[in-house]
């Protein structure tokens, strides 16, 4: 690959994640506005925020299958027109039961080019040393992709006038571009006529069985879940418990996300100086702690800082769980858990609607965020407490698998 491919390469992966992020962490910001136009109670509409997750947890196996025979740049064609046709149905037809339809599809699309982005990464560079470089890279975009959210909605209404139904036009003309730049650029394909097979069933009931698998897989389920929940609510949180103006409350949602990404890269450090295992157990902790401050906060200000600390603290949760994982278990199976690991991300749309019913049953979401918050987050400081038990992640293979 040539110079000038590999840059060309690298904008369309950024510009990938940056669409990706953006979209995904929209719901958490429009929810107030959907509760207003819509009149349904918090769980009835936390169902449409939770879509993304039900087609990551139902279509990333068939998707990665359709990958192998596809290829890369017809199989990113195949997201971007999801994306379209998601984006332009509820944008045109804006209530609630085409909202589960589109953002159904619109998951669809999103879980493609979280597939192939992940695995384009890879291709950047010869070198596989880089390979961190190139996805620390991304991870600003990320970063950027979740705090332009809450700044580009107050933007529209309170500047422009605009209703929330113009963010999905935007998304449309993402997914244009998205497509247009595939089309004009070259996208690397995989050479092994083993990644075109697929990876094997029988593989995956074989780490199927094993408890350790389940154990990270539920880590996964829970984390995604809570981290996406606690997003998805805290500005309607805001809203009803301090009475703050819709368009601010979407502001504090960029926060949580940028200080995830603040976490994210301070996270090296300490992860330089903690064992994966003791960081996630400490970060679990602090979770906990900042979750209970932002839920009894006597004042605005306060909840607002606990909920930014909240989001600091799941900054490493998702790659050491996920690495733990992958590193518990042969080579030749890395595959498989990784797919395995990807479908539990299916949490996120189980737990966000949880809470919502919660904070309907008990007439305060503080408790269906805090009760659900201080059960995910207590099992994964049970996963660093059971890793961190071992001498070695290698250990826990040899003695469980």
């Amino acid at each position: 690959m040539t110079k000038k491919n590999k840059y060309q390469l690298l904008y369309l992966i950024l510009l990938t994640y940056f669409t990706t992020v953006f979209i995904t962490y929209i719901p958490g910001v429009l929810l107030p506005f959907w509760k207003e136009d819509f009149k349904l109670s918090n769980s009835v509409i936390g169902l449409l925020g939770a879509t993304f997750f039900l087609a990551y947890g139902l279509t990333s196996l068939p998707q990665g299958y359709f990958l192998d025979r596809a290829g890369n740049k017809k199989f990113f064609l195949w997201a971007s027109a999801c994306l379209l046709v998601g984006s332009l149905i509820f944008a045109v037809f804006p209530v609630y039961s085409i909202g589960l339809i589109s953002l159904f599809i619109i998951g669809l699309g999103l879980t493609a080019f979280q597939i192939v982005g992940n695995l384009l990464v890879k291709k950047i560079d010869d070198d596989p040393q880089q390979y961190s470089r190139n996805l620390t890279m991304a991870q600003i975009i990320q970063g950027i992709g979740g705090l332009t959210g809450g700044i580009i909605i107050g933007f529209l209404v309170n500047t422009l006038g605009w209703r929330w139904t113009s963010l999905y036009y935007i998304f449309a003309v993402m997914s244009v571009l998205l497509a247009a730049s595939a089309l004009l650029i070259r996208i690397p394909e995989s050479g092994r006529k083993e990644a075109r097979r697929g990876p094997r069933t029988d593989s995956y009931k074989e780490v199927l069985k094993s408890p350790v698998a389940l154990m990270f897989a539920v880590g996964i389920f829970v984390y995604v879940g809570i981290e996406h929940g606690i997003a998805t609510w805290l500005s309607t949180y805001l809203i009803k418990t301090f009475d703050i103006v819709k368009t601010d409350a979407a502001k504090v949602v960029s926060l949580y996300w940028f200080s995830q990404s603040v976490g994210r890269f301070s996270g090296i450090i300490v992860l330089n100086r903690l064992s994966p295992p003791k960081a996630l157990s400490i970060y679990a902790i602090g979770c906990i702690l900042s979750l209970a401050i932002a839920i009894t906060a006597p004042m605005a200000s306060v909840a607002i800082a606990g909920l930014a600390l909240v989001g600091f603290f799941t900054s490493i949760m998702f790659p050491t769980i996920f690495s733990l994982a992958v590193n518990s278990f042969e080579p030749h199976q890395e595959g498989t858990i990784a797919g395995i690991l990807c479908t539990a991300i299916i949490g996120g749309a189980v737990i966000p609607p949880l809470m919502g019913l919660i904070g309907d049953m008990t007439g305060y979401l503080g408790w269906g965020m805090f009760v659900l918050g201080l059960l995910c987050f207590s099992y994964i400081m049970f996963i660093g407490i059971q890793v961190n038990r071992k001498e070695s992640v290698g250990l826990v293979l040899g003695e469980e698998v």
